[in-house]
């Protein structure tokens, strides 16, 4: 009768600490998240690119966008409003980084403890897709990123 309790505690004991590693598994911390896509990034992301960034904000117009970012070797060669088809002006580019700076977005909330951070990241490349900065409750920015392409 003891070698069946002892069995079954046994079995219980497995299960539980089985289940305990599989949701330590399955979750990741911003940080890694961050690293593995800044890596995918370097490897595999293109030097010219253009994508359209959309903040959703409780913010000017100017500081929402969506704005096309063209990048080319690395730099910022155009930032041009979508509807307008007009240029940013200097004052509103930082609402409108490159991929790298969207990294230094994330990079700067992990480091700042911005609760809630949620980041999204595209499969392939590895660049950021969704940054959410905060409690949007509290007028804390969400960045989108669509219609990206290299070229």
């Amino acid at each position: 009768m003891w070698r069946k309790r002892l069995t079954v505690g046994c079995a219980m004991a497995v299960a539980v600490l089985v289940l305990g590693a599989a949701a330590c598994g399955n979750s990741t911390a911003p940080s890694d998240e961050l690293a593995a896509a800044r890596s995918r990034w370097g490897r595999l992301g293109p030097p010219s690119y253009t994508m359209t960034i959309r903040v959703v904000c409780e913010c000017t117009p100017e500081m929402a966008g969506p704005v096309v970012v063209e990048v080319t070797n690395g730099s910022v060669t155009s930032r041009t409003y979508v509807q307008a088809g007009t240029p940013v002006s200097a004052e509103y580019f930082a609402s409108f980084p490159t991929v790298e700076g969207l990294f230094a977005l994330v990079e700067n909330a992990i480091r700042t403890d911005t609760k809630p951070l949620v980041a999204r990241y595209d499969s392939a490349l590895g660049y950021p897709t969704r940054i959410e900065l905060g409690d949007p409750a509290v007028d804390a920015p969400t960045y989108l990123v669509s219609d990206f392409q290299a070229r």
